[in-house]
């Protein structure tokens, strides 16, 4: 929350306003910068009583796990979050609207005491997922819970619904217009006095456009306001410039206006980054001397050193960086993405690596970030970040193009990671890894035997390669051990796969989540051979280990939560059973033939699902397994245990099909019924058809025995298909879907 700082003044009558009673939900915000926006959210977040949480958003928030993660972070600020709910802000694709948010608005209600939460920069948000699970969020906010957006223009959310539902509060460009009262007081901050008939007329030369009035009143020349014309302004444009230009140039030395010019570049500025980026010792001192005597540049921070520029002081100085060193951007966002690295951040390191152009620097961040990142559970950041690049920059780094193929192997993206292991078996490479894997050859091995291109025996052989190239200090020993042990499993050797397996959870690091597939692994083959105390025990290790990993979308923990569901029901837990088997059902979509080896874990949920007498669900499952067999054949014993899997459910497949036999395609569908979108604004989202959206919605209510959608939504909540919203704000759907 950007601090009330000295040279601001009041402005009663829009805080009277956002106070009085009864307060809207929602605030809309809405003017072009240099309105006062910021300031007058501050000085109301200060008036408040309630809790307030303030989010200020920028370019780099458009990933909807990244969004709803700073949205979480802003709200735990001023009350506890359950810490558990960052599993459902990974959730994978559309599964994060029916995850994320019901969880993110039932905290909110599990409070019970009124608050506020400021977005501000709204304008930023663009992504459409984000901007869904806002809309989402918004429609479910308790009684005594407000949200507030303000950015330079309205964002695309149901504006008109909140606003026929008289739920939205709207302050636009008019009510924040400087009347003569509050132009004179602006003025006299500045350090002009003026007369309230020059006030008057002041106001009504700029429009009541709070930076034009405070850039007059600098400049001490009335003549010089502009009224601001009727569409989006800049400091770019030229009567604004001039006004920054006769502000600044007077006062700033050339070392002032080299650092404010180059660090323009940046969002937050930070007094070492400042130092670094604008090249610049004293940058820590300058900074705290401009931003006391100059109103663009706001201190954001209790304890000093954060500083932000006003929107229109960084449009001018961006162009004036220009004029002065054309061609040095790249340079700059090179020496951020220094800093940053350096700092122990690598997201914005590599968004300013991106922003520099230096496609080679980039993908050695990219690479060196892409484990934690996706360990972090946010995928959709990282696949942002890889398609990024063209294939001239994976051939250059075959590395990364190593890494992107498990991402997308791991995400269900099996075109897209079979493209980047074609790139890896073409490449040459020396150079180091920046992952920390041995070197490209020993993780080009461990992709061929992930991805089973060739069948158990090239499988097995690359396997064992990787295995005695990644060392004991090596973070991907314990993958190399798992490729092992499930070619093994392929080839029908159990005890060899169970020993490697066994390498494989002793190496790795203790605490963590490594390991987890090894142990659902272990406990897959101790139930083939009847040993359910083992596989008790190694099945709920595997869970826990799970549980630490805050990316639970990946394609891998299929058959943790197979091996959980099996053990559950041969111990006569039935309740636990089935809500394993929900959690596989909403990661089948990502199960593919780039990671063919999840056929196991499919045979393993069919298994479960006959040991519940579900065989249609049984089924549903073997489909998926042949499916993947029909693009990898060859998968050893695979293919024999699923015949004798389909053998077992022959005769029983003419059930009723239920919610357990629902295919990938309607699994994310169901998510976004769970919205106000129509079936056009679904298919859009989804890149398929009007009448797609529709068919496989009919297919929905069919196999949850309902007729409708509402239904549909509450047979699905209650079979734990969908996180139960608290309630729906508007009682109303805005179309006849």
């Amino acid at each position: 929350m950007p601090l009330r700082r000295p040279g601001t003044i009041a402005r009663p009558r829009l805080t009277d306003l956002l106070m009085a009673e009864p307060r809207a939900s929602i605030v809309s915000i809405v003017a072009p910068p240099g309105y006062g926006k910021t300031t007058l959210l501050a000085d109301w977040a200060d008036l408040e009583d309630r809790s307030v949480a303030w989010l200020t958003l920028d370019e780099f928030d458009n990933d909807p796990s990244v969004f709803l993660t700073y949205v979480a972070a802003a709200l735990d600020r001023i009350h506890p979050i359950d810490p558990s709910i960052g599993a459902a802000l990974a959730a994978p694709g559309t599964g994060i609207l029916a995850a994320a948010v019901p969880r993110l608005a039932s905290e909110l209600h599990r409070w019970e005491r009124p608050g506020l939460l400021i977005l501000d920069d709204v304008h930023r948000l663009v992504d459409p997922a984000c901007l869904d699970a806002l809309t989402a969020l918004l429609e479910h906010l308790p009684e005594e819970f407000q949200v507030a957006v303000a950015g330079r223009t309205s964002p695309d959310l149901p504006v008109g619904r909140f606003r026929a539902h008289r739920d939205l509060l709207e302050i636009g460009r008019d009510e924040l217009a400087f009347d003569a009262e509050e132009t004179e007081a602006l003025s006299a901050e500045a350090g002009y006095l003026m007369t309230r008939e020059q006030a008057r007329r002041l106001a009504a030369t700029t429009e009541g456009w709070a930076a034009a009035i405070y850039l007059a009143s600098l400049t001490r020349d009335q003549s010089q306001a502009v009224a601001v014309g009727s569409g989006d302004v800049s400091g770019r444009d030229g009567y604004i410039a001039e006004y920054l230009r006769s502000e600044l140039r007077p006062v700033l030395d050339d070392r002032d206006v080299t650092l404010l010019t180059r660090t323009s570049i940046l969002d937050v500025v930070e007094p070492g980054l400042a130092e670094t980026v604008a090249g610049l010792p004293d940058a820590p001192a300058r900074l705290r001397r401009l931003a006391r005597t100059n109103l663009l540049i706001r201190e954001v921070t209790v304890d000093g050193g954060l500083y932000r520029y006003h929107l229109l002081l960084r449009d001018y100085l961006g162009a004036d960086l220009a004029r002065r060193e054309p061609g040095s951007e790249p340079e700059l966002h090179r020496r951020a993405a220094a800093w940053y690295s350096g700092s122990g951040r690598p997201e914005l390191a590599i968004e300013h690596s991106i922003a520099s152009g230096d496609t080679d620097a980039t993908s050695r961040l990219v690479e060196a970030a892409t484990l934690r990142t996706f360990l972090l559970g946010h995928g959709d950041r990282l696949l942002r970040w890889l398609r990024s690049f063209d294939d001239a920059a994976f051939e250059r780094r075959p590395s990364l193009a190593v890494d992107a193929a498990y991402v997308h192997a791991l995400s269900g993206h099996a075109e897209a990671a079979d493209h980047m292991a074609d790139i890896v078996e073409r490449a040459t490479f020396s150079g180091a890894t920046a992952d920390g894997s041995a070197s490209f050859e020993s993780a080009r091995a461990m992709l061929r035997a992930v991805m089973i291109r060739r069948g158990p025996d090239d499988a097995l052989a690359n396997a064992e390669f990787a295995a005695a190239a990644e060392g004991p200090r090596s973070p991907w020993r314990t993958l190399a051990l798992e490729a092992l042990g499930s070619a093994h499993v392929l080839r029908g050797d159990d005890r060899a796969a169970d020993e490697v397996l066994a390498d494989a959870i002793d190496a790795a690091p203790k605490g963590g989540s490594y390991g987890f597939y090894a142990l659902a692994l272990r406990a897959s083959l101790a139930m083939a051979r009847r040993d359910w105390d083992a596989a008790t025990s190694q099945a709920r290790e595997s869970h826990a280990r799970f549980e630490r990993m805050n990316n639970y979308g990946a394609a891998s923990t299929l058959l943790v939560h197979a091996v959980a569901a099996r053990v559950a029901i041969h111990r006569g837990d039935l309740a636990r059973g089935r809500e394993e088997l929900i959690h596989a059902q909403l990661i089948r979509p990502l199960a593919s033939y780039a990671l063919p080896a999840v056929v196991g874990a499919l045979l393993e949920v069919a298994r479960a699902y006959l040991a519940v007498a579900d065989p249609a669900g049984a089924a549903s499952a073997v489909s998926d397994a042949e499916r993947i067999i029909r693009r990898r054949p060859d998968l050893g014993v695979l293919g024999t245990r699923l015949t004798e899997v389909r053998q077992q459910i022959r005769g029983s497949t003419d059930s009723l099909a239920g919610p357990s036999t629902f295919t990938p395609a309607e699994l994310r569908v169901l998510p976004m019924l769970a919205t106000q979108l129509t079936f056009e604004q679904i298919g859009l989202r989804l890149h398929v058809s009007q009448h797609t959206v529709k068919t496989q919605s009919v297919s929905i209510y069919g196999k949850l025995g309902v007729s409708g959608r509402r239904q549909a939504i509450a047979r699905a909540i209650d079979i734990g298909l969908l996180e139960p919203f608290p309630r729906l704000r508007h009682d109303a759907w805005t179309s006849g879907d």
